[in-house]
């Protein structure tokens, strides 16, 4: 392996192939005279509500907006409470706070996904939503979760920020429930030049409650009907996202090559690569590994030049801010926090670089130190 350093994102390398055609899109859309709400916009929610089944796309300015909007244009408020996966990035809960409900938090499977049988056992008089976390770029079943819900009287919203392009069956990830956050912040597969989010909805009234929100309760005739937001997708941004949801089908295949390589390297060792569920697709957001010894497999790798992280160290039913949510038993949650390790995954990666994490991978699972 040459260079620097195996890259965590992409970053440079995916500007440097990206850098006329993001130019040129950038460069229509400015011209256009309109930095937000322009027409790139419209046509990256037409695009982006295509690519996942869904009737509409509305574009803000986060990932975190998003899914607070989403749960606010579904009516979700104080005095209500939210199912949450315990184990996820904190958006998927604080979110949740800032409607002025509260979290709740249930147990995730071995795949860090959201253990309905645990959900159940949560609910409580007052549960009026469930958040579904697409973790790591594989959805949880679509079809439980909505029945799930159908049962219990609950809206179901869904974090797709993780997840974006992987199926279940035959349903994609941004299709579930009444409305679907995305995220596209630089760590996500689909990346803004800064900022970005998206609700994915079906429903009329839901879509025009949040292109409300993101634009300080403004109405398409101009009238503000309600408290609303500053949160609004730059021109330039939308058609820098156009121009890379193109892409999005050959670099998820790429991942899954590299997915696929880092797991035969694994093989016959006791360091556990991503399972993918059963008639499901895993986009690999991240490459996510499960050692014993979490930390001395880390300083092994980070010994043999390759960097990783962790998401997450801790569940957020153990984080402060959430003191005053309902603070339920998730031990797979607090089993999880211990063990998982992220590599670095991402199409641009070159393959001497794939293969040196191989490499270093067999390594450091065969060191007992590091996994006993």
């Amino acid at each position: 392996m040459t260079g620097d350093g195996i890259p965590f994102h992409p970053g440079p390398r995916e500007w440097a192939d990206l850098r006329p055609q993001l130019l040129e899109a950038i460069d229509g859309a400015l011209q256009g005279g309109r930095p937000l709400q322009g027409d790139a916009v419209g046509a990256f929610e037409r695009a982006l509500a295509g690519a996942t089944g869904r009737r509409h796309a509305v574009a803000v300015g986060s990932g975190t907006d998003a899914l607070a909007f989403a749960l606010l244009a579904r009516g979700i408020g104080p005095g209500d409470d939210v199912l949450v996966p315990a184990f996820s990035f904190i958006a998927s809960a604080s979110c949740v706070m800032r409607t002025g409900a509260r979290p709740v938090f249930a147990d995730v499977d071995d795949d860090g996904l959201l253990d309905l049988g645990d959900a159940a056992r949560k609910l409580t008089p007052r549960t009026r939503a469930l958040v579904a976390v697409q973790l790591y770029g594989q959805m949880t079943d679509p079809d439980a979760v909505e029945a799930f819900a159908a049962e219990h009287g609950l809206v179901v919203v869904e974090d797709a920020a993780q997840a974006l392009g992987a199926r279940s069956g035959s349903r994609r990830c941004g299709s579930v429930g009444q409305a679907s956050a995305c995220s596209f912040d630089p760590t996500k597969t689909l990346a803004a030049p800064g900022s970005g989010g998206a609700v994915l909805c079906d429903d009329d009234e839901t879509a025009a409650r949040v292109r409300r929100l993101r634009w300080h309760g403004r109405d398409d005739e101009g009238t503000y009907t309600g408290l609303g937001f500053n949160s609004q997708l730059p021109s330039a941004s939308a058609a820098a996202l156009l121009v890379k949801l193109g892409r999005q089908a050959e670099w998820a295949a790429r991942r899954e090559a590299i997915a696929a390589r880092w797991t035969r390297a694994l093989r016959d060792t006791p360091v556990r690569p991503p399972h993918v569920r059963p008639d499901a697709t895993h986009v690999f957001h991240k490459y996510v590994v499960r050692a014993p010894d979490r930390d001395a497999l880390r300083a092994r790798l980070a010994e043999q030049g390759v960097p990783t992280l962790v998401h997450y160290p801790e569940g957020l039913h153990r984080q402060p801010v959430f003191a005053e949510a309902s603070p339920g038993p998730c031990p797979n949650t607090d089993r999880l926090a211990g063990e998982v390790c992220s590599l670095p995954i991402h199409a641009y990666l070159r393959e001497d670089e794939v293969e040196h994490v191989a490499d270093a991978l067999t390594r450091a699972a065969r060191d007992r130190s590091a996994t006993s």
